[in-house]
C-alpha cells in the first residue's frame, strides 16, 4: 500500500509542477510583454514631446532668419554696410530703430551686428562681446555662405567668461567663391530661449535637454539640483540611429533616455525619465497577476489530482506485467516503484539483446558452416575446409545496382561459373545466397600449396573482375585474405565484405582485395583535400571545374581508409548544405545522415554524381541568395537618392563609401534599377522637384530654386532645365502663369 501511495504520489507531484512551472513561464512572458508595451508608449509620448520642441526651435529660428533678411534687405542699412556712413539721418534713425525694437521684443536675441565689407559698422549689445570675439565674428561673416546660417560657436564676454551662442545672419555669399558685401549677424541667448522653448508643468517627473555634436548642455528645461548624466549625454550623441531609445543605468536610479537627432540644426533633443515612472502600470497590475497566478495554481493542482487517480490505474497494471514478465515477483514490494520497473526492463532489453546476439551467431555459422539449400558443388563438403591443413579465402559477390533484381540469379550464376574456371586446378569452390544481391563464394585448396603463388592467386581473381567488367555485368568482388584457420571463417567473412566499401572511391573497378586495404593511411583524411571542392562552388567562376575536383577528392580517397574516407566526403556534404544556407544553424545529424548515405552507395558513378549534384545545388541556392541580396542593396541605394537628392554633396563615391561597395559595382546597380546612369536619374529627381517649386513657390527667384534642388550654379540647372524639358526655367514658369490667368 506505501509503494502504491508513492508512485501517485509522484504522479501528482510531477504534474502539479509541470502545471506550475508553466502557468509562472506564462505569467513572466505576460509580464515582460506588458511591461514592453507600457515603455514604448511612454517612449512614444516623449518622442512626441521632442518633435514638438523641435518645431518649436526652428520656428525660433526661423523668426530670427527673417529679422536678418529683412535688416539686410533695408536700404538705409544696405547703404551702412556698403560705405560705412554712420552720419546721423531720419532714415538711419528708423533702421536702427527697428533693429534696437526688434532685440526688446525678442528677449532671447541679445545682440545685433550690421558688418561692413571691412569692418563691423554697427552695433548693439545687450551682453557686450570681448573684442577677439567681434573680430571672429566678422571673419565668420566673410567666409561664411548663407547656408551655415545659422550656427553654434564659442565666444567671451567682455569680462572673461565663456559663452555658447547661436547665430544667425544673413549676406550676398549664396556660393563660396561669391562676392561680400556686408552681412547682418543677430545672436540668440540659449539660456533665455529656452525659457521659451520648454514648458515645465507641476509634477512633471521628465526633464528634456538639447545638446550639441560634443555632448554639452546647451539648454534645458527645468532641472533638479543633479545635473544630466555625462556618460549618459556622450552614448546619446554616440548613436548611431536619429531617433530611438534605452535604459541608461548611472550612477543613481535607472532612467529611460528618449532622444531624437535634428540633421538640419545637428542637435540632440533629449528626455529622461525614471526608469520606475516608465513602468508604472505594470507595477500596479502585479499584484493582480500574483492574485490570478495563485487561483491557477489551485485550479492545476485540483486537475493534477484528477489525472494522476486516472494515470496511475493503468500504469499500476502495465508494472505490474512488467515485474511479473522478468520473472521477479518481489521487485515491487523490496524497490522503489519507477527505479525498480526501469532495472527490470533493463534486463529485459538485456535478456533480448543476448538472446539476438545468440541467434544471429547461430545463424550466421550455420549459414557459413551449414548452409540451408543444396550446394552448388558438393563434392567437397563444407566442413572439410581447411581439414588437412590447406588455406581458403572468402568472396562476396554484389550487384551494384540493386534495381536490378531480375536476372540476378543469372548474373550471380555466370560469375560463380567464370570462378569455378579460373580455379578449376586449384580450388574446390562453395557457392551461397544469403540474401537478395549478395553471393558469398569460399574457395579452399584442392591440394596444400595451391595458393602459395600469390601472384598467381590474385592474377585469376583481377581476369574473373575484367571478364565480369567487359562483359556489361555491374558486379563487385570483395577478396579475403587467405587463412587455414576454420575459426577465422567469419572473420574472413567480414573482411571481404568491409573491402567491398572500398569500390566507391576508384573509377572502372570492380574488386578489392582486403590484403590491400590494411596498409592505407587511417588517419583522417586533411581538410586541405576538401577545399578545392568548395572553392569551386563559393567562386562562381571556378564553377566549371567541379566535376574535375570531385574526381580528384575521390582520387586522393583511395588512399585512406574507408572509414577516413568517408567521414571526409560527409563533412564535405556537411559543408556544402551550410555554405548553400549561406552560414546558417545546420543540425549536426545533417552529418550523421549524409554519413549513412555515402556508406550505403556502392559505385563510383553513384557516389561521384551525388557529390556533384551536392555541390551544383549548394551552387545554386548562392546564386539565388546574391541575388536577392544585389536587388535589396540596389533599392537601398535608391532610396537613398530619392531622399538625398536636394543635397550638392551627394556624389556616386560618397554613397559607395557608404554602402561599402566599389563606385563601379554600385553604378552597375543602380544603372540595371533604373535603366540609366547615377548622373542622368540624380538630373532628373532633381528637375522634377524644381519643375514643381516654379510653380508653387512663386516668392522664390531662379537662384533659389536651384540651390533648393541641390545645384550649386544656376546656369548649370537652367542649362540642364532647357535640355529636359525644351525651356527655360523663367519661361516654364510664365507659361504657368498665363494659362492660370487664362483658367480663371
Amino acid at each position: 500500500m506505501g509503494k502504491r501511495k508513492k508512485l501517485y504520489t509522484r504522479f501528482f507531484m510531477s504534474l502539479t509542477a509541470i502545471s506550475v512551472c508553466c502557468i509562472l513561464v506564462l505569467a513572466v512572458v505576460i509580464f515582460y510583454w506588458y511591461r514592453n508595451i507600457t515603455i514604448d508608449n511612454v517612449n512614444k509620448a516623449n518622442q512626441n514631446v521632442l518633435v514638438n520642441t523641435e518645431t518649436v526651435f526652428i520656428n525660433y529660428k526661423e523668426i530670427v532668419q527673417n529679422y536678418a533678411m529683412d535688416f539686410y534687405r533695408n536700404p538705409n542699412i544696405n547703404a551702412l554696410m556698403m560705405n560705412g556712413d554712420t552720419s546721423w539721418s531720419d532714415q538711419l534713425y528708423s533702421a536702427l530703430s527697428q533693429i534696437r525694437g526688434a532685440l526688446v521684443v525678442n528677449q532671447y536675441m541679445e545682440n545685433a551686428y550690421i558688418m561692413g565689407v571691412d569692418e563691423p559698422v554697427a552695433m548693439f549689445e545687450n551682453l557686450p562681446l570681448s573684442p577677439e570675439s567681434k573680430l571672429e565674428l566678422f571673419s565668420r561673416m566673410r567666409n561664411n555662405v548663407i547656408v551655415e546660417s545659422p550656427f553654434l560657436w564659442e565666444a567671451t564676454l567682455n569680462n572673461g567668461t565663456p559663452i555658447t551662442l547661436l547665430t544667425v545672419f544673413y549676406n550676398d555669399r549664396a556660393f563660396a567663391d561669391s562676392e561680400y558685401y556686408g552681412a547682418v549677424a543677430l545672436t540668440v541667448n540659449l539660456g533665455k530661449l529656452q525659457n521659451n522653448l520648454f514648458t515645465q508643468k507641476e509634477g512633471e517627473v521628465t526633464r528634456y535637454a538639447v545638446l550639441d555634436g560634443s555632448a554639452s548642455v546647451l539648454m534645458h528645461s527645468a532641472l533638479s539640483d543633479t545635473p544630466l548624466e555625462e556618460g549618459m549625454l556622450k552614448q546619446v550623441v554616440a548613436s548611431s540611429s536619429e531617433r530611438g531609445s534605452f535604459v541608461y543605468r548611472g550612477s543613481g536610479e535607472p532612467q529611460l533616455i528618449t532622444y531624437i537627432y535634428s540633421a538640419a540644426d545637428k542637435l540632440w533633443f533629449v528626455s529622461e525619465t525614471s526608469y520606475k515612472d516608465s513602468i508604472r502600470d505594470i507595477s500596479n497590475a502585479r499584484t493582480l497577476m500574483t492574485g490570478l497566478c495563485l487561483v491557477l495554481i489551485i485550479a492545476a493542482s485540483i486537475t493534477a489530482n484528477l489525472i494522476s487517480r486516472r494515470m496511475y490505474k493503468p500504469i499500476g497494471r502495465l508494472f505490474g506485467n512488467i515485474v511479473h514478465l522478468s520473472g521477479n515477483e518481489g521487485a515491487l514490494k523490496s524497490g522503489g516503484d519507477f527505479d525498480t520497473v526501469s532495472q527490470e526492463l533493463e534486463q529485459i532489453g538485456v535478456k533480448l539483446e543476448q538472446l539476438k546476439k545468440e541467434s544471429d551467431d547461430s545463424a550466421l555459422m550455420r549459414w557459413l558452416l551449414s548452409p540451408q539449400g543444396t550446394p552448388e558443388n558438393s563434392s567437397t563438403p563444407l566442413m572439410s575446409i581447411a581439414a588437412s591443413g590447406g588455406a581458403y579465402c572468402v568472396c562476396v559477390l554484389t550487384l551494384l545496382e540493386s534495381e536490378q533484381s531480375e536476372g540476378s540469379g543469372q548474373t550471380f550464376g555466370e560469375g560463380i561459373k567464370q570462378v569455378e574456371l579460373a580455379f578449376f586446378e586449384l580450388a574446390a569452390v562453395q557457392s551461397f545466397r544469403p540474401h537478395q544481391g549478395t553471393a558469398v563464394l569460399i574457395l579452399s585448396e584442392l591440394r596444400n600449396g595451391s595458393f602459395d603463388d600469390y601472384a598467381l592467386f590474385r592474377g585469376k581473381w583481377e581476369e574473373i573482375a575484367a571478364q565480369l567488367q567487359h562483359s556489361g555485368v555491374c558486379c563487385a568482388l570483395g577478396i579475403s585474405g587467405l587463412s587455414d584457420d576454420l575459426n577465422l571463417l567469419r572473420a574472413k567473412y567480414n573482411e571481404a565484405a568491409d573491402s567491398l566499401q572500398y569500390i566507391k572511391f576508384h573509377v572502372q573497378q570492380n574488386i578489392i582485395f582486403a590484403d590491400d586495404t590494411i596498409h592505407l593511411n587511417s588517419s583522417p583524411m586533411p581538410d586541405s583535400a576538401l577545399e578545392p571542392v568548395l572553392q569551386a562552388v563559393r567562386q562562381t567562376e571556378l564553377s566549371s571545374h567541379i566535376p574535375q575536383a570531385v574526381e580528384r577528392l575521390l582520387a586522393v580517397a583511395c588512399s585512406y581508409r574507408v572509414e577516413s574516407a568517408t567521414i571526409a566526403l560527409s563533412r564535405l556534404a556537411f559543408e556544402l548544405s551550410r555554405t548553400a544556407e549561406l552560414n546558417a544553424d545546420v543540425q549536426q545529424s545533417g552529418f550523421l545522415d549524409n554519413y549513412q548515405r555515402i556508406w550505403q552507395i556502392q559505385s563510383y558513378d553513384k557516389l561521384l554524381h551525388w557529390i556533384v549534384d551536392s555541390c551544383y545545388t549548394a551552387l545554386k541556392r548562392i546564386a539565388s541568395m546574391s541575388a536577392v541580396q544585389t536587388k535589396s542593396i540596389a533599392v537601398e541605394a535608391i532610396c537613398y537618392i530619392r531622399d538625398h537628392y536636394d543635397d550638392s554633396r551627394l556624389s556616386l563615391n560618397a554613397l559607395a563609401d557608404k554602402l561599402s561597395l566599389s563606385p563601379a559595382y554600385l553604378s552597375r546597380l543602380i544603372a540595371d534599377e533604373v535603366n540609366g546612369s547615377f548622373p542622368d536619374f540624380v538630373n532628373l529627381l532633381r528637375l522634377e522637384q524644381a519643375q514643381m517649386l516654379l510653380v508653387t513657390e512663386l516668392d522664390l527667384d531662379i537662384r533659389e530654386i536651384a540651390e533648393k534642388v541641390g545645384y550649386n550654379s544656376s546656369t548649370y540647372f537652367t542649362t540642364q532645365f532647357k535640355k529636359r524639358f525644351g525651356v527655360t526655367p523663367s519661361k516654364w514658369r510664365m507659361n504657368h502663369i498665363l494659362q492660370k490667368q487664362e483658367s480663371s
